[in-house]
């Protein structure tokens, strides 16, 4: 399944304890509890955040767990791509940029990361930029063939004078 919502969504305001309990998700799945834990925030107020960004197809339930007596249920980010439309989203690209180059490292698989700033004519830069968009096009619609191997990019590009 490819879900590829946009934030902000009509409808889905994206203050601080939405957008904090989605980016928790990040390292992996995790229970209301122990994303609450790690926010230092009621369980109750998460697992309402949980299930506002599960009404947007942003938070996905995989299970459950017994903990004691009681069953949790599982949370993760859906599979495929999610476009964050937000001024936070640089400091989200980066947390997992740093991320997966480490944990690439520590499984001994390939990375491939840099910058390069060029130059280009004025009448070219919005050819540059439409090109920078069709290959992160390209590469999302790889999702629809499936595979085993996640691939996870950062694509950025902006022009100035």
């Amino acid at each position: 399944m490819t879900v590829s919502p946009e934030l902000p969504m009509p409808g889905l305001q994206m203050e601080e304890s939405l957008w904090r309990t989605f980016t928790s998700l990040l390292d992996g799945p995790s229970t209301a509890r122990a994303v609450a834990t790690r926010l230092g925030r009621p369980v109750a107020a998460v697992i309402r955040n949980l299930n506002h960004l599960q009404e947007h197809g942003l938070v996905c339930e995989m299970g459950t767990d017994r903990v004691g007596h009681h069953i949790e249920r599982i949370y993760r980010l859906p599979e495929g791509a999610v476009r964050v439309r937000d001024e936070r989203a640089l400091s989200l690209a980066f947390h997992e940029t740093e991320r997966g180059l480490t944990l690439a490292a520590f499984n001994g698989l390939p990375t491939n990361a840099g910058m390069v700033s060029i130059c280009v004519p004025r009448a070219r830069a919005a050819d540059v930029m439409q090109r920078l968009q069709q290959l992160r096009e390209d590469i999302e619609n790889m999702q629809q063939e499936g595979g085993d191997v996640k691939v996870t990019f950062f694509l950025a590009g902006w022009t100035e004078d």
